[in-house]
């Protein structure tokens, strides 16, 4: 069951994409499972259809679930909770800062900065 907070500062779709994240890590949810329709998912939750559409767009992205068209989304058949190479642990960092504004210039400078911390 996918939980999510209405009052929380924590957008309602970032919510949402943790909440499949964490049935896919708990293993409740497994490659292959279809997931509600996006409208069956907003109605149920009692959000906007835009806000789950939004969610499900950002999780095809990461490579977590695939589109079946009007046949619904569900987990990869290939989706593993390893990253397929080490690039790949950065991909939801940035994602993350692009969301909220950042320009390319802005995010190398803040991955340099930590860098630094670890290599001087």
């Amino acid at each position: 069951m996918l939980k999510i907070n209405l009052n929380s500062n924590i957008p309602i779709y970032e919510q949402l994409i943790g909440e499949i994240k964490r049935l896919v890590e708990a293993n409740d949810l497994q490659p292959g499972d279809n997931l509600p329709t996006i409208r069956a998912l907003a109605a149920q939750l009692d959000v906007a259809v835009n806000t789950v559409a939004r969610a499900y767009q950002e999780l095809e992205r990461l490579d977590i679930i695939e589109s079946n068209g009007r046949k619904g989304s569900r987990i990869r058949r290939d989706f593993s909770l390893k990253p397929k190479d080490d690039s790949g642990i950065f991909k939801e960092s940035i994602l993350r800062l692009l969301q909220k504004g950042m320009e390319k210039d802005e995010i190398e400078q803040l991955f340099y900065d930590n860098m630094n911390i670890f290599f001087g």
